[in-house]
Formats: C-alpha cells, sequence, structure tokens
C-alpha cells in the first residue's frame, strides 16, 4: 500500500498541493485513526442492533423464525463471505477508495432496509449493508497499518483503540438501537445509521491519505470461489434442520468441492488473492480458526442474551440495551488496554487470557440469568474477554501477513469475525439461553485450545513478538 503521490516524480519543493497530497500520516495519524474507528464503530453497532430490533421487526412483518434469523444473517452473512474480497479490492485500489465505497454502500442499503415493505426486501437490505461493512473493516485496518508503520512503538497501540471502537459499536449497538426502536421504530434505526455513515464519511474524504493499491490484478476467479464457499457455510449452518438430508449432503459435498477448487484455482493464479503459502503459515492459519470460533462464542451468546432479557425478564428493548452496559464497560477497558497486555503476556498469553475470561463468563451466565444482578459480574468478564480478543487476533493477522496482502489479511480477521457471528446466530440462537450459552462456552473452549496448540505470533525474523 503506498500514497498515489508516490506514483510519479517527486514533487519539487514549492509544490505545496502535491506536499500536502503526501498522506496526512505524516501530519496528524490520530485524525486517520479517529476517522477509520468511526467507520468501524458504526459497521459494528448494526451488528449487534439487529438483534434488539428483531422481535419489534417480527412483530410487524408477522414473520417467522426463519425470516428473523435471515435478517439477523443477512448482515452478517454478506460481511462474512465479501471481507475477504473487501481486502482484496483494497490491495487493488487503495484502502481510502474503499473505505469510503464502503460507507456509501452502507447508506444505499440503510435507506433500502428502513423503507422495505416487506420482510424480503428487509433482508435485501440487510445484506446490502453488509457488502459495504466488508469493504469498510479492511481498508480500516490497513489505513491504521499504513499511517502508524513509521511511528515507533504505535501500532499495537493504535490497533487497541480500533479495537475499542469494535468493542463500543458492540456496545453501543443494543443500546441506541433499542432507544430508536423504544421512541420511534426499527425504521427510524436505520435512518439513523445511514445519516451517521454519510456524515463519517464526509468527515473522512479530506483527512484519509492517499492510497493506491499494488497493481496486481485480481484474482477474480480466486475471490468468486471463496464467496460460494462462505455463502455455502453459512446457508448450511443457517437451515441445516429444516433441509432433507440428501439436500444437506448434497451441501457438504458441494462446501468440500469448494474448498479443493479454490486451492487448485490459488495454485495456478499468477497473482493469487490469498497466497497458498499464507494459509500453510500454521500462525496465521491457527488465528484465523481463533478468529471465528471465538466470534461464535461471544456473539452467540450476545445475541441469546439480548433475545432472553427480552423475551424471558420481560425487558424493553431500550432496557435489554441498557442492560447489556456492563458487558460494554468490560469489553472497552480490555481493548484499550489490550497493547500494553500484549506487552507483558505476549499475544498467545493475551489470547489466553481473553478465553479464559470469556469461558469463565459463559459458565456462569446460564446459572444465574434468572436474577439480573447477578449477570452482571459474569457480563463484565465476558466483555473484557472479547475486548482482548480483538485486537491480538487482528494484530496476529497483519504481522503474519505476506508483503503486499496486508488488505487481504485483514480481510480474512475481518471475514472471519463476520462468519462466527453468522454462524453463531444461525446454530447458537435457537438453541435458548441455557443450552445455547452452555453451547457457546464450549466453543469458546475450543477457541482456547485453538490458541494453546498453534497460536504463536513470530515476526519475519523469528523472534517471539513480546
Amino acid at each position: 500500500m503506498r500514497s498515489e503521490s508516490l506514483s510519479g516524480p517527486a514533487p519539487a519543493p514549492s509544490d505545496t498541493a502535491a506536499r500536502d497530497a503526501l498522506a496526512p500520516r505524516r501530519r496528524s495519524p490520530g485524525i486517520v485513526l479517529a476517522s477509520t474507528s468511526l467507520g468501524t464503530l458504526l459497521v459494528i453497532l448494526l451488528t449487534s442492533g439487529l438483534n434488539i430490533a428483531s422481535p419489534e421487526i417480527r412483530t410487524t412483518f408477522d414473520a417467522g423464525g426463519t425470516a428473523i434469523g435471515w435478517v439477523l444473517s443477512g448482515y452478517t452473512l454478506a460481511f462474512a463471505m465479501l471481507s475477504l474480497t473487501g481486502g482484496a479490492l483494497t490491495d487493488r485500489f487503495g484502502a481510502r477508495r474503499i473505505f469510503l465505497a464502503g460507507l456509501g454502500i452502507f447508506t444505499v442499503f440503510s435507506l433500502v432496509a428502513a423503507a422495505a415493505p416487506t420482510v424480503g426486501l428487509l433482508v435485501v437490505g440487510t445484506f446490502g449493508e453488509g457488502v459495504g461493512a466488508a469493504l469498510v473493516l479492511p481498508s480500516a485496518l490497513a489505513l491504521i497499518q499504513f499511517v502508524y508503520q513509521d511511528v515507533p512503538g504505535r501500532l499495537s497501540w493504535a490497533i487497541g483503540i480500533w479495537a475499542g471502537a469494535n468493542a463500543l459499536g458492540a456496545a453501543l449497538g443494543p443500546v441506541l438501537c433499542g432507544a430508536l426502536v423504544s421512541v420511534s421504530s426499527w425504521r427510524a434505526m436505520f435512518l439513523a445509521v445511514a445519516a451517521l455513515a454519510v456524515v463519517f464519511a464526509l468527515v473522512g474524504r479530506p483527512v484519509l491519505p492517499l492510497l493506491r493499491g499494488g497493481g496486481a490484478r485480481l484474482d477474480l476467479p480466486g475471490l468468486l470461489v471463496m464467496v460460494v464457499l462462505l455463502g455455502l457455510v453459512a446457508f448450511l449452518a443457517h437451515d441445516w434442520r429444516s433441509l432433507p438430508p440428501a439436500a444437506l449432503a448434497a451441501g457438504v459435498v458441494l462446501a468440500c468441492a469448494a474448498v479443493w477448487l479454490f486451492g487448485r484455482v490459488e495454485r495456478r493464479a499468477s497473482a493469487p488473492m490469498l497466497p497458498l503459502s499464507q494459509l500453510r503459515d500454521v500462525p496465521f492459519s491457527a488465528n484465523a480458526v481463533v478468529t471465528v470460533v471465538g466470534t461464535a462464542a461471544f456473539f452467540g451468546t450476545l445475541y441469546i442474551v439480548s433475545m432472553g432479557l427480552q423475551d424471558e425478564l420481560g425487558m424493553t428493548p431500550f432496557v435489554a440495551g441498557v442492560a447489556l452496559l456492563p458487558l460494554a464497560g468490560g469489553n472497552i477497558v480490555a481493548a484499550l488496554a489490550a497493547g500494553r497486555t500484549i506487552g507483558r503476556l505476549g499475544v498467545q498469553g493475551a489470547m489466553v487470557l481473553g478465553s479464559a475470561l470469556l469461558i469463565a463468563a459463559l459458565a456462569v451466565i446460564p446459572l444465574v440469568f434468572d436474577h439480573y444482578g447477578a449477570l452482571v459480574a459474569p457480563l463484565v468478564l465476558m466483555g473484557a474477554g472479547w475486548g482482548l480478543l480483538v485486537p491480538t487476533t487482528s494484530a496476529a493477522g497483519l504481522a503474519r501477513a505476506q508483503r503486499g496482502k496486508e488488505g487481504v489479511a485483514s480481510g480474512v480477521t475481518a471475514g472471519g469475525r463476520e462468519l462466527g457471528a453468522a454462524l453463531a446466530a444461525a446454530v447458537l440462537l435457537p438453541l435458548g439461553v441455557r443450552a445455547g450459552v452452555w453451547s457457546a462456552a464450549a466453543v469458546g473452549a475450543a477457541s482456547l485450545a485453538v490458541v494453546l496448540l498453534g497460536v504463536r505470533l513470530r515476526d519475519r525474523g523469528g523472534a517471539e513478538d513480546r
């Protein structure tokens, strides 16, 4: 990823315009960090906020559980399917262009969702929002890496701030969306996020560095096969209960065939989207697995608790959102402290701590769910665990990225996170509070096992990153 001003001859000293085009990173990287963090906050906000609005959406359209499941999964599914594509487009066309394009697409489809006359069109709207979000997240992380790559010791801190924006978005989603649903309607929620996307795009446009991509051709066959593969996986996870056994078996066979075809396509590509040598890097691939599995444990529980507070404890959407604020507190504090934690424990140690906190919280929540006061402490621990996992998995993925593939590496992390959320909505949410959260705890234990066995971040020189 390079500054567009570096694509031609060096500017003359008197050429102020050319000199100013040299990336705001040299003047104010903090402004770039703030702008990209706000965009990230917005797209994550909807990931958690949609769940709070789902009971009202169900009432408006008299929709069944499957339709509401697709409203939730449509966003996270598109987000997951296309995050790797967003990373590839970032590497090809430049992070600034893709970031702003993502906010534009997010805005358009938010308006579609707000005006939807049927639940089917609402699913189209949320799916389109997911497409925009899939462009925003990997490009935001690539921009942060670019502006802080020459600032010694600050990249981990910046990623921690960005992760804090992730945490704040997940925390504010239920509160803000719950307030809008309670005061007005779920349509107001979509109008509000559309307005915020426009504001953040207008703020970001003049301050983000002018970058151009590496110039390599897009690996369209690889992109297509990956989108089909992720779509198949999410679809099978969502509808496996209702599919005939023959159809389910056929879907599994097709997914396996897509995996084989992806390997064949990437091996033959002159400029592969995701080089197989990158996937053979065990720490990188293990980190991707932790991202998917850990996210499923966290968001599965968040979805279940959000709906359980309304369905079992009788809270309104707004009150349920406020009730999740202890989770937000632990989440934000841990994310902001992640850089220091990584410095003391190393990446693997910080991931172990985050996974352990998450598992401990999930094991307790079903036991005390009937009494909200007893839920506060495990919600704080749950938030703290997730607040450590987001920056550590993001930093680990970037650190293991091959040169010129930083956007794709960010896309793997972002896509894995959203795939985990989509799978959680499809598989864990229908199980209910107790069975669902205990199942999420088991998923978290699987994530911890992968951390212990496979994630060890080493720099390109071979020294462990501590």
